[in-house]
């Protein structure tokens, strides 16, 4: 995947991915366990905004963010990437927030492979 298509899935005002949509279940994803390795155009507004709306509203009231969840099987290491969700995380890391809330997509190393090629960081 291109830089320039991740920034676009960025800036989208979805609330949901054809990746998640029939995902139903939520989970608080610890922030220091997701790696997002792709860079992100942020909008100031729509981060600053996003903040107001975190620390005023209920939590569960902000759509989660999509993290692709590959699980190593010799290991059993769990691997979490986030790729979209930018202005979403990137609130929740100025407000110091511990997790933030998240749909997990399974994905294989081959898929994994094919988003990041040699950005990807070894999976032991």
């Amino acid at each position: 995947m291109s830089s320039s298509h991740t920034n676009n899935a960025c800036s989208s005002s979805q609330s949901q991915s054809i990746h998640s949509a029939s995902i139903d279940e939520i989970h608080n994803i610890p922030m220091k366990d997701i790696n997002r390795p792709l860079p992100s155009v942020l909008d100031e507004n729509k981060v600053q905004s996003l903040i107001e709306t975190i620390q005023t509203m209920e939590s569960d009231r902000i759509p989660p963010i999509d993290v692709l969840w590959y699980e190593a099987p010799n290991s059993g290491n769990n691997y979490f990437f986030a790729m979209g969700g930018c202005h979403r995380w990137e609130a929740h890391k100025r407000l110091n927030s511990d997790t933030i809330r998240a749909k997990l997509v399974r994905t294989t190393l081959n898929d994994l492979k094919i988003y990041f090629g040699s950005s990807l960081p070894n999976l032991k």
